[in-house]
Order: structure tokens, then sequence, then C-alpha cells
């Protein structure tokens, strides 16, 4: 009995997508050129998404659906990984669509270069993807080179330019086993701990220019979100961030400035949880709380350590300034 080579695995989140995920799934399953299973995980849907996912199943059994509880979305992508048999892995969400050719074109690209890692392009829309203007959502990346990862941060981090989103990302199978990499569960903003084990680990990174994916901007998701409960998520998410590329930073190996660059990029994260704390979050006790967790971890001196320019070096005193005011004690 001979089994037929599957090229990719497309791993799908769901929860709560109905009104969007015929047009995914149609999308994917759709794609041209590769043998491909789609897994999708049912992650506590209360809508209708798992009967579309059961319908669409029974005409196609390339879609594999796996119900589980309500775990989130790093939990849903590595139980779709540990299903996967295709020779690369890619990401989409329940909420986007895919353009035809995309797979093909990452496919091909990884193989003929041998990477490790594709990296594609994609552009934002709102409410119709065949309607919406081809912005790519990323000019910087070095799109006809082949480099390693830390090189890959080296030229993008600079400008802003990294590519962290999951779902533009497209990984050999085998080389996700082999370093064991796994979405760190519980945590928002996951993608960016995901993006920087990639980066860590990855020898052969390859780039395709064309914004072959469709992103929704959707209005109700956890990053537009106003719930207090959302915000502090996310706090709680740029605050584990930080502390990896502290982490990575410690390597002894990765030589000084690669060690630099990281360092830069906790910055950046610094000045997003600012954001946050100061622009969005209202509770004051949540304020306090993340704040006092910055002061405390010593992050105040890696934004020091980290500022390249008076810009980072401002962001840094800022952050000092307004996360010592939120942490003081309120007086009565």
């Amino acid at each position: 009995m001979t089994t037929t080579r599957i090229d990719v695995s497309v791993i799908v989140p769901v929860f709560n997508c109905e009104a969007w995920l015929d047009a995914l799934l149609a999308s994917v399953l759709g794609q041209e050129g590769v043998s491909l299973e789609v897994i999708a995980i049912c992650d506590g849907a209360t809508d209708d998404s798992l009967a579309i996912l059961k319908a669409t199943a029974a005409h196609d059994a390339r879609l594999r659906v796996v119900v589980q509880d309500n775990r989130g979305v790093s939990a849903s992508r590595n139980a779709g990984m540990a299903l996967a048999r295709g020779d690369w892995i890619a990401f989409a969400d329940g909420d986007d669509w895919m353009m035809p050719g995309a797979l093909r074109a990452w496919i091909e690209h990884g193989r003929r270069h041998d990477l490790d890692v594709v990296i594609g392009n994609g552009f934002g829309f709102d409410a119709s993807p065949l309607d919406a203007p081809l912005v790519p959502l990323y000019e910087g990346q070095p799109w006809d080179e082949i480099c390693d990862g830390r090189n890959w941060m080296m030229r993008t981090v600079p400008r802003d330019d990294w590519v962290v989103c999951v779902w533009l990302q497209c990984v050999r199978r085998e080389f996700v086993e082999t370093h064991g990499l796994q979405f760190e569960q519980g945590v928002v903003h996951e993608d960016i701990i995901w993006s920087l084990g990639l980066a860590r680990r990855a020898r052969r990174i390859g780039f395709v220019r064309e914004p072959f994916y469709g992103y929704r901007r959707n209005p109700d998701s956890i990053t537009n979100s106003p719930s207090q409960t959302a915000l502090a998520r996310r706090a709680a998410g740029y605050l584990r961030v930080i502390e990896n590329l502290v982490e990575a930073a410690l390597d002894p190996h990765i030589g000084r400035r690669f060690r630099k660059l990281l360092l830069r990029q906790a910055n950046r994260e610094g000045g997003n949880l600012l954001h946050i704390l100061r622009k969005r979050m209202h509770d004051a006790d949540l304020r306090k709380r993340y704040a006092r967790q910055f002061l405390d971890a010593g992050y105040l001196r890696i934004m020091l350590k980290g500022a390249t320019n008076a810009s980072e070096l401002w962001r840094a005193v800022r952050c000092g300034r307004v996360y010592a005011r939120f942490a003081k004690p309120r007086t009565r």
C-alpha cells in the first residue's frame, strides 16, 4: 500500500469565526499545484464553526477536524503540528484568506533553495479580500537573498520590519521536529516568541515578495479588544516577550551585535507595553501590577542598554517615568 506524499499541512485554529470560515477553507482547499492537508482545531467554539468544519470535511477528506475545549491559539497550533504529516507546515487563521498559488509559490521556493523557513508576504483587508488593494504588509525583507535567522533579524529589526506573523511563515516540518519547536501556551503575543525561536535556529531562510495572504482587520480580535481582561493578557504577554529576548541575549555564543539587537527589540516591546498601560488600560490596580513587574524585573535597565538612538533612549526614559508613577502606592 502506497501513501500519497503530502506537501504541506495547513494548521487552522478555529474559534467563533463562522462568518468567514467558509471563505478561508475554500481558499486553502482550492490551492493548486500542491498536495495538502488542512488540520482545523475547533478550540471550544460556541457558534456554528464546528458545523461548518464537519460539513466541509464530509465533502473533502483533506480536511481533518479536531475538537478540543477552549485552550487558546498556541495550544491549537501545537495540537495541529503534532498531527501534521506534510513536508512543510503553514498556518492560517479562520477569518483570513489565501490567494490562489500561495502555497505552491512558497513551497517551490523552499525546495528550490533547501530552506528551513519561507517568509511570505500579505495584504490587509476589511470586508472582502477580492476588493482590497494588494498593498504589501512588508517591504524591507531581503527578498532576493538566503540568510540565517540571526541575519534575518539583523536586517529587519532596525527597520521595524521583522515578520512575526506566523501565517506568513512556511516551515519545514523536519526543522520543527528536530528543534522541538512549539508555541508557548497561555501567552498573548506568542507569535513573537515563536519567531524568535525560528530566528535563533534557522540556517536558511528565504523570502517570497508577492502578497499572497489576506489578513482580515478584525475589530473583534484580542489585539483590538477594549476589555481590561484582554488588555491585562496583552500586558502580561509583552512582559513574557521581553523576558524571552533577555534570555536569548544572555546566550554567550550569540555575539555582541546580535545581543545588542535583541535588547533593541526589548526596548521596542517595552514601548508597546507602555502604550497599553498608558493609553488603553484604565484599571489603576492592573496598571500598577504590570508596571511593578516591569520595574522589579530590571527591564528599564534592559531598555536603556538596548537604545541605539535618541528616540529609543527617550522611550526608555519615558517608560521609567510612567511606570514609576503607576507603581506608586496610592494615597488616600
